[in-house]
């Protein structure tokens, strides 16, 4: 799926998973890395990003070699705002290419917690469903099955939420250790069909790495209590 045209992560809209301790919630900050950091955010992919889905006539995988997500968030984690997101260089496993729009930008109704798991994330950004603010279009070039264009859109319209895993620049167990950045993780987030013909992918799942970085000025972030 190529360009998702301006899109984000994850809102590609995002808000508040909150997460519980004996002692209550916690609080979060987001720090650049040291002090309390709110504005503009992009995320670009470390390696590949793939997106998949099965439809009538099977399962349609793209491969992405390019993609950037813009987002804006306050120093808390609320507010979060998906404003654009790139995914180009796509190929599928049909012989064709995929181009990838988000419309009806921004998207609002996202969040990020510090939400820390003993040997693996920092936090999370939570995108809350049902969105169907949300609308990315993918069209689709399949020769192996001699569809020269099929048209797709995909909105949040379940109720599970959309969630990122975030690791700080500085934790030993980001998926890139040799990235020195902060870093994203999708692992077969969903966004639904809505387009009527059942040739499309019932949902397309994305599976990414990327690094997050303040902008301008590419600052290193972390997300903390």
């Amino acid at each position: 799926m190529k360009k998702l045209g301006r899109l984000s992560l994850t809102t590609i809209g995002t808000t508040a998973l909150i997460v519980a301790t004996a002692g209550g919630a916690m609080a979060t900050t987001i720090r650049n890395p040291v002090n309390p950091y709110s504005g503009a955010i992009r995320a670009n992919n470390i390696g590949n990003v793939t997106l998949s889905g099965s439809g009538s006539l099977g399962l349609v995988t793209n491969t992405c070699t390019a993609s950037q997500l813009d987002a804006t968030v306050n120093s808390n984690g609320t507010g979060g705002v998906l404003t654009g997101v790139s995914i180009t260089g796509c190929t599928n496993n049909r012989g064709g290419t995929t181009t990838i729009t988000a419309l009806n930008l921004p998207y609002t109704g996202a969040q990020v917690d510090y939400a820390p798991v003993a040997g693996g994330r920092d936090g999370k950004l939570t995108i809350f469903a049902p969105n169907t603010t949300v609308n990315v279009q993918a069209v689709m070039s399949l020769p192996a099955w001699g569809i020269s264009s099929l048209t797709c859109n995909y909105s949040l319209t379940s109720s599970t939420p959309l969630t990122i895993d975030l690791f700080n620049y500085n934790n030993a167990n980001k998926p890139v250790p040799s990235n020195t950045h902060a870093q994203g993780t999708l692992t077969g987030q969903s966004l639904q069909r809505t387009t009527a013909d059942v040739r499309c992918p019932s949902s397309a799942a994305a599976t990414g790495k990327f690094q997050i970085l303040s902008q301008p000025g590419g600052a290193d972030l972390a997300v903390t209590s």
